[in-house]
């Protein structure tokens, strides 16, 4: 069995460690190659396509983003023993430990059989999502994970660019319930351990929700985010704390935690046109 790593990367702190881990894996028998500074959609794209077109190279593609430092030296022998020992099985995510939510989270390493197909016709902010039976799906939680550490040691800008990307994920049509509880336990987190680079975050996400952003400024080659960034340089924790709150005030915080979820979704979603095709 071959497998091919794909890695994405755009500017991410933690690529020299991630590539580093890769190496050191003691299952030699893959190829890895990385995507750099391309907007998401056409990078994730690229990655499947490339893998699809070398289908009778590789039998798994496991994605390791540039930001996932991998925990063991024998994590790829380990996906090769379940991937031989299941072959019912197409996709497999693995969790990993996640510096935002402290938690360990799912979408962490996919893995994919080179049987599986993407619908590259979409315009989606889901383009790790695969045409896929769920009865040929498995959740690692236990046994392979917490395979690796997600945002080790994150940027200001990769922080922020995090909220702001979850933040778009939580308004769509599908899906926005897990992001948005999910960015609920990153407040969490903000509040209890007080990192100014986790409250970045919170932050990208309540701008998303008070309409600052769309799915076209989401990318690394935009300079919006940057721009809006700058705006909150001089902030310290406490500061960037007080301006969520105000935010949340202003967006409808006021609500119920599900209806505002729900009001979002449907004003900044739907109305605004930031919904996904599907």
């Amino acid at each position: 069995m071959k497998l091919l790593v794909g890695t994405l990367y755009c500017g991410e702190n933690e690529y020299e460690e991630c590539v580093n881990a890769i190496r050191a894996q003691t299952f030699q028998n893959f190829d890895h190659i990385t995507f750099e500074n391309l907007p998401e959609l056409e990078a994730h794209y690229s990655l499947y396509g490339h893998f699809l077109e070398h289908a009778d190279q590789y039998d798994l593609l496991i994605k390791i983003d540039a930001d996932v430092v991998l925990n063991s030296e024998d994590l790829f022998e380990g996906i090769f023993k379940k991937f031989t020992d299941n072959p019912w099985l197409e996709v497999m995510n693995i969790g990993v430990d996640d510096f935002f939510t402290g938690e360990m989270i799912a979408a962490g390493i996919q893995v994919y059989r080179n049987t599986v197909r993407w619908d590259f016709s979409k315009d989606t902010v889901f383009p790790d999502v695969p045409i896929m039976d769920p009865e040929r799906y498995m959740y690692d939680k236990t046994d392979l994970a917490p395979a690796a550490v997600h945002c080790k040691n994150p940027s200001p800008y990769q922080a922020f660019h995090y909220g702001v990307h979850r933040g778009l994920k939580s308004i769509q049509r599908k899906h926005s319930t897990s992001h948005w509880s999910l960015l609920n336990k990153v407040w969490q987190n903000f509040l209890k351990v007080g990192d100014r680079r986790i409250g970045l975050a919170v932050l990208g996400a309540e701008l998303v929700y008070a309409g600052e952003f769309g799915r076209e400024d989401q990318n690394y080659t935009q300079s919006k985010m940057k721009e809006v960034l700058s705006q909150y340089e001089g902030m310290d924790a406490q500061a960037l704390e007080r301006e969520i709150r105000r935010l949340r005030a202003l967006h409808w915080g006021f609500l119920p935690d599900d209806w505002r979820r729900r009001t979002i979704r449907l004003i900044r979603g739907r109305l605004e046109g930031r919904w996904d095709e599907a």
